[in-house]
């Protein structure tokens, strides 16, 4: 019977070690295995931007625009749960993803401005006015990614000082 269970853990643990989404959900208490060891001895081939880690963060944080806007008559929400999605996902990030969410809380605020605002944009456009989309986007990229930036700080403090032995 020992058999068998050492079998089903040697499965999950090749399971986990293939499925890699830069989320770790199955260990914070902040000891790594030997399947952890491994798995990050291959993942070193010099790449600093995870393609996965980089989807799960454009989830946390477009989760958390979308989840802030849902607050009726209170102004920038939206921008609350941008730093809520990036604190979570700081939280559950097995390893840091500043680069992943910067990108995606910049992508996410800018779009959201520029989709927020087209209608007066495209109506000033037509009086004869200036076209000032791309400033814009650029503003709004600019404080989607600092604020992006500090919700993962927050969060990875916080995964920091509950996996810390005491």
């Amino acid at each position: 019977m020992s058999e068998r269970t050492e079998e089903r853990t040697r499965e999950a643990e090749t399971a986990d070690a293939t499925t890699d989404t830069g989320v770790d959900v199955g260990r914070l208490d902040g000891f790594a295995t030997e399947t952890d060891e491994t798995t990050a001895e291959s993942d070193d081939g010099g790449s600093y931007v995870s393609l996965r880690a980089l989807l799960v963060a454009f989830v946390a944080v477009g989760g958390g625009a979308a989840a802030g806007s849902l607050v009726p008559l209170v102004p920038f929400t939206a921008l609350l749960g941008v730093v809520a999605g990036a604190f979570v996902h700081g939280l559950l990030a097995s390893h840091r993803r500043y680069v992943e969410t910067a990108v995606a809380g910049a992508v996410t605020v800018g779009t959201l401005a520029v989709t927020s605002l087209l209608s007066q944009f495209l109506v000033r456009s037509v009086a004869g006015g200036t076209l000032g989309v791309g400033r814009l986007f650029a503003v709004a990229a600019a404080v989607g990614l600092a604020l992006s930036l500090i919700g993962h700080y927050f969060g990875r403090d916080l995964r920091d000082g509950l996996t810390r032995d005491l």
